[in-house]
């Protein structure tokens, strides 16, 4: 009883701090402010002709989808204030949902840890940020999180074929909301695949996504509103398939990668010892010669030097102390031996990933279009062979500390920058 009023205390103070950073403006990421003050008008555009907008939307110059500026036309009437208040609230399901994501796995973990867990999101600079000023991105993101909830009681045997079509259904939105969400399809297929081999339930699954994805190809490709490849692209799949492109995914996707699951190495919960480097003397040798490989192509400064951002926490902070990716590199490399062991573990985990470089085609890569989303993946997709007691009071309390101490990084560093 006392544990349950502690938790409901902590969601009532991590609510009212959402609020307090609404009212003061918080924008923790630094470009969420710019990105909304940037995209305003387009809102204002589809309310008052809204034909004419979708079919000429790539005119406007912005890469994002214009489904969530369809939405946010709908609420025009409710005012800015209304609206941006509106839209927090509905932010706020993304760590309900998490939550009852986490009952599903980790069954005998007592409800306050996992409420606990799932209110870290919360802290998370991306979270706050977009919560605060609405991108398409949040919106994508708790589609996507929906996704993962009706797919995880498909992976529990739950009403496999209807939880699978809903599924279907919620991923095919984060997709319209993101683009970038749809490639995931690649991982969720595969299981739906082996669930059912060929049948008739995979086909009608594959029928629906083929339904739920003509209208996205035919206002790209028939009508040629193609706004996910116009100039402000940032270069998305022209340079896809570089050298150098595909080694700066590799090297900071893994940091990314990384950066959420140290709080659990950190804890002791994730423990692997690389037996089978440790065994084979070789294979070590052969993967370190890959990676020094990847990391001799690797150059991030073309593609930071567009927006004077991205790279990830230690890209930035790599090169804020040592003014070289030294220290990015080690990191990586730690994560890549990890990721190598998890990809012999389970092949999904190899599947996953790919799905997860793929999800990001243009050459910047920012830590916030990972943020949440990268936390959902480590805890509820990837099969990390966790412990089962996974989230003791050790463990919560050095996520908290983890990440409360990165959201005050990250709002003192856009603060002395600005």
């Amino acid at each position: 009883m006392i544990i349950t009023k502690k938790i409901n205390i902590l969601i009532i103070l991590f609510y009212f701090s959402l609020l307090l950073g609404f009212f003061l403006d918080e924008d923790s990421i630094g470009g969420a402010f710019n990105d909304y003050e940037g995209h305003a008008h387009i809102a204002e555009k589809f309310k008052s002709n809204f034909l004419y907008t979708l079919l000429n939307y790539n005119d406007l110059g912005h890469r994002h989808s214009p489904i969530f500026y369809i939405v946010k036309s709908i609420f025009l009437n409710f005012g800015e204030l209304g609206q941006r208040i509106l839209f927090l609230h509905l932010f706020l399901l993304i760590p309900i949902i998490f939550y009852n994501c986490l009952k599903i796995i980790f069954i005998n973990t007592s409800k306050n840890k996992l409420k606990s867990i799932s209110l870290l999101i919360v802290l998370f600079p991306t979270f706050r940020a977009y919560a605060i000023w609405p991108d398409p991105h949040l919106l994508g993101t708790l589609f996507f999180v929906i996704s993962i909830y009706f797919y995880l009681k498909f992976k529990k045997n739950i009403n496999i074929f209807h939880n699978a079509l809903y599924h279907t259904f919620f991923l095919s939105l984060s997709a319209y909301c993101s683009p970038n969400f749809g490639l995931f399809i690649i991982f969720f297929f595969l299981a739906f695949y082996n669930k059912f081999n060929f049948s008739k339930n995979l086909f009608a699954i594959f029928l629906l996504n083929i339904l739920l994805s003509l209208p996205f190809f035919y206002y790209l490709f028939f009508l040629e509103v193609n706004f996910i490849f116009n100039n402000n692209g940032w270069d998305i799949g022209h340079n896809f398939y570089n050298i150098n492109n595909i080694t700066n995914k590799i090297i900071i996707v893994i940091s990314i990668f990384l950066f959420y699951l140290l709080p659990f190495f950190l804890s002791g919960k994730i423990k692997y010892n690389f037996k089978y480097f440790s065994k084979n003397k070789i294979n070590l040798i052969v993967h370190t010669l890959i990676f020094f490989v990847v990391c001799y192509f690797f150059d991030f400064s073309y593609a930071y030097s567009l927006t004077n951002s991205g790279g990830g926490f230690f890209y930035n902070l790599s090169n804020l102390i040592f003014k070289n990716n030294v220290l990015l590199f080690v990191v990586s490399f730690f994560g890549y031996l990890f990721l190598i062991e998890i990809f012999r573990l389970d092949k999904n985990n190899l599947i996953l990933f790919i799905a997860l470089i793929l999800s990001n085609p243009q050459i910047t890569i920012w830590q916030a279009n990972f943020s949440p989303t990268m936390f959902f993946l480590v805890l509820l997709l990837f099969n990390l062979k966790l412990k089962r007691e996974l989230f003791n009071l050790n463990t919560i309390y050095i996520n908290y500390f983890y990440f409360s101490l990165y959201l005050i990084i990250s709002i003192g560093a856009k603060t002395l920058l600005n």
